[in-house]
């Protein structure tokens, strides 16, 4: 099957448990079972509650989802302008070359013009050239300025 046989549609509420599952299979393709903490209830609670932190655009085939993108707005203060960071994209192995995965981001960029965002940024796992080669295609460069830094914990404690 081809990606022109998918729909692509923003999901609701009623899509956590399909959300959650792709999560898992993504997580999986990447070996990184072991350090995920989520729920679905913590996908339900910030994802879909009164001031929901990101959205979700899944992609459908035959009434099966096969595949995601889980993104949210942020803003830069050197730019002067809103962005979107897309934290996953997801899509299932069958359809993986199929342009399924160009499809989603365009979706992305298309919902993020909505709020005027001017740029995308995400990461990948550093050793995952597959992921790399597909979004330099697509147009995006490895900052030579950003680097990611991670403070877990209970933020605002001491």
């Amino acid at each position: 099957m081809s990606a022109s046989e998918t729909t692509i549609r923003r999901a609701s509420e009623d899509d956590v448990p399909v959300i959650h599952a792709l999560l898992t299979e993504l997580e999986q393709t990447l070996g990184a079972t072991e350090v995920v903490n989520r729920t679905a209830d913590d996908l339900r609670r910030f994802g879909f509650g009164e001031a929901p932190l990101f959205d979700v655009l899944l992609a459908w085939q035959d009434r099966k989802a096969v595949g995601l993108a889980l993104f949210f707005r942020e803003f830069s203060s050197w730019r002067g302008a809103p962005g979107v960071y897309v934290q996953d994209i997801y899509v299932s192995a069958d359809l993986r070359g199929t342009g399924l995965g160009r499809k989603l981001m365009q979706a992305v960029t298309e919902a993020a013009h909505s709020w005027g965002a001017t740029y995308c940024k995400l990461s990948v796992y550093g050793d995952n050239e597959p992921a790399v080669a597909f979004y330099e295609r697509l147009g995006f460069r490895i900052s030579d300025t950003e680097c990611i830094l991670v403070l877990d914990g209970n933020l605002g404690s001491e």
